[in-house]
């Protein structure tokens, strides 16, 4: 038996084989764990664009997170964030839910054009701060509307049981009330920030806006950098590597989505209202040239196969307000007792 036949024969035989096939084996599990879809780590994104906080948009944001939080495979999480605040209890949920997601997973949130009072309390849920160099930053302070120095007599009709059954409060009061909600949000700051701060008590106060580039070095925010940034952030506090990418936005959309067909399906006798037109009386500007209707209805010829035109609808119409006119007729709707971590500008 020549020297290749014998070789052909031991490479052959079951006890080199064998091995081989475990071998083998275990190096295919190991790459199939590492790189499927199913067993890959993945990363979050949260996209909000200018937004501000009120109770219809803090749910929405407040559901997003909620997602990222029970979502097993999404071991860290980024927040792209743009927003002025908003109400001061709204703005207080969004912190206590983002501290609730960062005690399970980082959460890297990255600050664009303007992140000021109740979205920069939102944002000191997270765990690290990115700001881009033009970024405006901080303005931690509250807004109200106090009772005016001489309080307008009730008429004779009026009968009320106590004396500030009315207005809830002296002006004294309202003063002091928001006096104490600006100490517990600069007190928010202060112990979010730790150590990395470096302004004091009296300048954070004066609830001023900040340069991104200012915003780091007063230890308002950590970094300036990027999403990409922000992304390479979230995968080293998670010790993650070969990520994948979660759309929250999206994976939410569809989840409200489905829940719609769910209410809606059971309705549908088959020569009652679609889908198309239970949206055409949702949407505001239903006869106005909605891009979002609009795309609905041409993708939508028959049953329910045009819902990804709902997309921007759904989730987009709560996240988005006019940036000209954030709060319309601020501050003439607030209704006493109501408090607001707001920006309002300067009113050019």
């Amino acid at each position: 038996m020549g020297f290749f036949s014998r070789l052909r024969k031991v490479l052959t035989g079951w006890y080199v084989v064998a091995p081989l096939l475990a071998g083998l084996g275990v190096a295919v599990g190991v790459w199939t764990f590492a790189n499927a879809t199913p067993g890959q780590p993945r990363i979050g994104v949260i996209d909000i664009p200018f937004t501000v906080i009120t109770e219809d948009s803090a749910y929405v944001m407040g559901r997003l997170l909620d997602y990222a939080r029970q979502d097993d495979s999404i071991q860290a999480v980024v927040i792209k964030l743009t927003s002025p605040g908003g109400g001061a209890a709204a703005s207080e949920h969004l912190y206590l839910e983002t501290r609730t997601l960062r005690a399970e997973k980082p959460v890297v949130l990255v600050m664009n054009g303007l992140v000021a009072s109740g979205g920069y309390m939102m944002s000191m849920g997270a765990s690290h701060l990115f700001a881009k160099p033009s970024s405006l930053v901080g303005n931690v302070g509250v807004v109200s509307a106090a009772d005016p120095l001489v309080p307008p007599v009730p008429g004779e009709d009026v009968v009320f049981s106590g004396r500030h059954k009315l207005d809830g409060a002296s002006r004294r009061d309202w003063i002091g009330m928001v006096d104490e909600l600006k100490s517990a949000f600069a007190q928010t700051v202060v112990s979010e920030r730790g150590d990395r701060l470096r302004i004091s008590w009296d300048e954070l106060i004066e609830a001023r806006l900040y340069s991104g580039l200012d915003a780091v070095k007063l230890g308002l925010a950590d970094e300036i950098g990027s999403d990409s940034d922000a992304i390479e952030k979230a995968a080293e506090l998670a010790g993650i590597s070969n990520y994948g990418f979660v759309d929250v936005n999206l994976e939410v959309q569809i989840e409200i989505i489905r829940e719609l067909q769910r209410i809606l399906e059971p309705l549908d006798t088959g020569d009652g209202p679609d889908l198309a037109d239970v949206v055409a009386l949702l949407a505001t500007d239903g006869d106005g040239g909605d891009p979002f209707l609009e795309a609905y209805r041409e993708e939508n010829g028959q049953g329910l196969s045009g819902l990804d035109a709902l997309q921007g609808f759904v989730i987009d119409r709560q996240l988005s307000t006019d940036q000209d006119d954030p709060l319309p007729d601020f501050p003439l709707g607030i209704g006493r007792p109501e408090f607001y971590y707001l920006y309002v500008g300067n009113g050019s």
